[in-house]
């Protein structure tokens, strides 16, 4: 079942099971950029991919870059966000 997280004004289905995990997450994430993801705007999320069964993520968006969580490597950012990687690995987002 689905509900809404609703944090900063913000609507988003999220199933049940992992509003807890989103929200200690929020709590204990602190982006200097205050780039979009990490400031609770998920619709705004960065594009990403998943590199096969690696457990890593492959930032494609342009802010890339100049996040703090982007971790260079080769022509490729991987991100270590902790709250883009549980929406990927987790939601699929």
């Amino acid at each position: 079942m689905e509900a809404a997280l609703i944090e900063g004004g913000l609507v988003m289905a999220i199933p049940l099971e992992h509003q807890e995990r989103i929200r200690r997450i929020l709590g204990e994430l602190d982006c200097p950029q205050k780039i979009p993801c990490c400031c609770r705007d998920f619709e705004a999320l960065s594009r990403v991919d998943r590199v096969g069964d690696t457990g890593l993520i492959e930032c494609l968006d342009g802010r890339g870059p100049i996040c703090p969580f982007g971790l260079p490597f080769g022509y490729a950012i991987f991100c270590r966000c902790p709250l883009r990687k549980y929406l990927s690995d987790c939601l699929g987002r």
